[in-house]
């Protein structure tokens, strides 16, 4: 299960583990107090409870019931239940009662409390009333008199409601009405603009007329197109011809006929005469003179010899031309006069039309408002009827008659004390643990152990307290659990925390077993180097100086190293790995935070020894150490000192 987690979320369940442990220790050393406090706190609240409950103004209670039946119409909601239970359960109908029943100042100051109404689930228009007081009678009135003011001042809130919303409809019933008048008065006036009485039936005979005239302007386009075509018809008739002779065609016409007369007059003359007569021969000559002449006029007008059924021709087409001209200026005129006649109708329509348009639209909205106004007097007609019928809305189901009787050795009373006590035993371990965490001590070696990551080595007695051959089998089983410990031992830390005094004892015995162990141990000290004096016949390392199997090493301050320093110290601790097993770094002055010179040890030492002591460690400097050895993952072992004999002969005879 542990498999999928990281090593943040590991450490943290660890932890809570380890508090969970720690937690319990603290509570069971603390059990007799809180059990304690229990009994107490108890008894004390029960005798509280019975005596106010046996000398409470609330210890009678009564109850009534009001039944909810609204009169229900169409377009007006009735109050529903919610909304009437948030009118009847205000604090200034609770302090009417006061006005009404006579009681004794302390229960009038308490009313909102005595007084209560509540709303059942089913069926949801039923309110329960109650009442409570010091006396039988006392119960019973208020919760009467409660009742009667709930329904009198439903009846006055929905009164005050209804005519409200009566004037808002009265508001809107005048507005209407007005709004009527004024549309008749656009009526009255759209129809005097048109300047006709009936504008609808005079706009169906200016439509009919215009569709009279439009059919005759189409017959009058009809003739004029028909009349034109014929006129270019006439025009290149004539142009064939030759515009000389169409000018010149009565002229010739005439020349013409007087020649046609003359050979007429010869003809006769020949019948009478011959040809050598005087009369014949001068009208020949005559007749010679006029074809000469006639040729002379032509020439002189361009034109060549004419036929007489040509100029008969040109003289119809002319004709027929001048009256197709004519004829054409006459039905352009007509088509002028018509199109003029159509184009006033056609104004006319549109005024009318727009006149029509917005006399239907005020009608519809005169039939609108005519409708509007119906539903408004009707709405005022079911106002009357709910304002008739308000009385009868809310009513009480019965009088109260009679009142409960608070027991004051009740059972519930004691449940409330058990629960308060149970609160105040929660409090009182709350503070106790809050107490311990933040300013605790550490108890005992098990405690040590119970964060899970800390090897437990065993507990040292204070010195004294044991025999000395007691105390030496201690010391030697203690430090023979510190050679059998799975852990680094390369080189090793030795956090001598707050509270704790050295030990010579156990570092003797140490010694001597790890030399029995084969092992070649060898003490490092970190000592100020201008108080440091090196005692005579020592060797030197880089900075380290020795004398087998101990060894001091001298720095400027406890607060951090140089890195200079530092990298002295990485190096003579490699040249003292090369010929022992294990170097001890030792820190007269014990563990102190502040600084970075507790993280530069273990930057490089290989495991930690936890020197802790019972009842003088405080637990947050142990949560600190543990803390950043984990962050640089150092293995850490731990021995209590300064324990009970009881602890100590306890784990002695766990260990055998």
């Amino acid at each position: 299960m542990e498999e999928g987690l990281t090593d943040s979320e590991l450490e943290q369940i660890r932890r809570f583990a380890a508090l969970h442990r720690v937690a319990k220790g603290i509570i069971a050393k603390w059990l007799w107090l809180l059990m304690v406090t229990f009994v107490v706190s108890f008894f004390a609240i029960s005798i509280f409870i019975v005596w106010r409950s046996a000398k409470s103004v609330h210890r009678f209670s009564a109850e009534t019931k009001l039944l909810y039946i609204p009169r229900k119409v169409e377009k007006f909601e009735t109050m529903g239940e919610k909304q009437l239970m948030s009118v009847l359960d205000r604090k200034s109908l609770k302090r009417r009662v006061g006005e009404v029943v006579s009681m004794p100042p302390a229960e009038n100051q308490c009313l909102s409390f005595d007084l209560s109404v509540t709303q059942s689930r089913k069926p949801e228009n039923i309110f329960t009333l109650s009442a409570q007081s010091g006396s039988w009678k006392g119960a019973v009135a208020k919760v009467n008199a409660y009742a009667q003011i709930l329904v009198d001042e439903y009846v006055a809130y929905r009164t005050h409601d209804l005519a409200m919303q009566r004037e808002t409809i009265e508001r809107r019933r005048d507005s209407v009405q007005k709004q009527i008048a004024e549309v008749e008065s656009e009526e009255t006036v759209t129809r005097s603009r048109a300047g006709v009485a009936a504008p609808v039936e005079m706009l169906t005979t200016i439509n009919a007329l215009l569709s009279d005239q439009r059919r005759n302007l189409s017959l009058l386009g009809v003739q004029v197109t028909t009349t034109e075509v014929r006129k270019k018809r006439l025009e290149q008739e004539v142009g064939t011809i030759g515009p000389a002779i169409a000018a010149n065609a009565s002229a010739i016409r005439k020349k013409s006929a007087e020649i046609e007369a003359l050979d007429a007059e010869l003809i006769k003359l020949r019948e009478v005469y011959t040809d050598i007569n005087p009369k014949v021969l001068g009208k020949l000559e005559e007749r010679k003179l006029m074809l000469d002449a006639y040729a002379d006029y032509l020439k002189a007008k361009g034109i060549g010899n004419v036929a007489v059924e040509d100029l008969e021709r040109i003289e119809r087409s002319a004709l027929e031309l001048s009256e197709a001209i004519t004829k054409l200026s006459v039905l352009a005129e007509q088509q002028r006069s018509l199109e003029a006649e159509i184009k006033g109708n056609e104004a006319r329509s549109v005024e009318l039309t727009t006149t029509v348009s917005a006399l239907e639209r005020l009608k519809s909205k005169h039939n609108s408002l005519e409708l509007n106004l119906k539903e408004i007097t009707g709405e005022l007609e079911t106002l009357g009827y709910l304002q008739a019928s308000l009385h009868n809305d809310l009513q009480q189901i019965e009088r109260a008659g009679g009142a409960g009787d608070d027991d004051p050795l009740r059972s519930r009373n004691f449940l409330i004390a058990a629960g308060s006590a149970f609160v105040i035993m929660l409090v009182m371990m709350f503070w106790i643990l809050s107490i311990e965490f933040v300013f605790g001590k550490v108890r005992n070696s098990a405690e040590m152990v119970a964060w899970g990551d800390i090897i437990g080595l065993g507990s040292l007695p204070k010195p004294g307290l044991l025999p000395e051959d007691d105390e030496k089998d201690v010391l030697g089983v203690v430090a023979l659990n510190f050679c059998n410990a799975e852990l680094p031992k390369g080189v090793i830390l030795v956090c001598r925390l707050p509270g704790v005094t050295e030990q010579p004892k156990f570092r003797e015995v140490l010694d001597w077993s790890l030399a029995m162990a084969g092992h070649r141990p060898f003490m490092l000290s970190l000592v100020k180097s201008l108080e440091f004096t090196p005692p005579e016949g020592c060797e030197s390392l880089i900075t380290t100086v020795y004398k087998d199997p101990h060894g001091w090493f001298p720095v400027e301050n406890r607060y951090s190293l140089a890195p200079t320093e530092l990298q002295m110290l990485q190096a003579d601790l490699d040249e003292l790995k090369k010929t022992h097993d294990e170097v001890f770094i030792m820190m007269p002055e014990g563990f102190r935070k502040g600084g970075s010179f507790f993280n530069q040890l273990l930057s490089v030492c290989d495991s930690v020894l936890l020197i802790v002591g019972t009842g003088t460690t405080p637990r947050a400097d142990l949560a600190y150490v543990r803390r950043h050895a984990l962050e640089v993952s150092r293995p850490m072992a731990g021995i209590v000192v300064d324990a009970s004999i009881k602890a100590v002969r306890r784990e002695m005879e766990a260990g055998k």
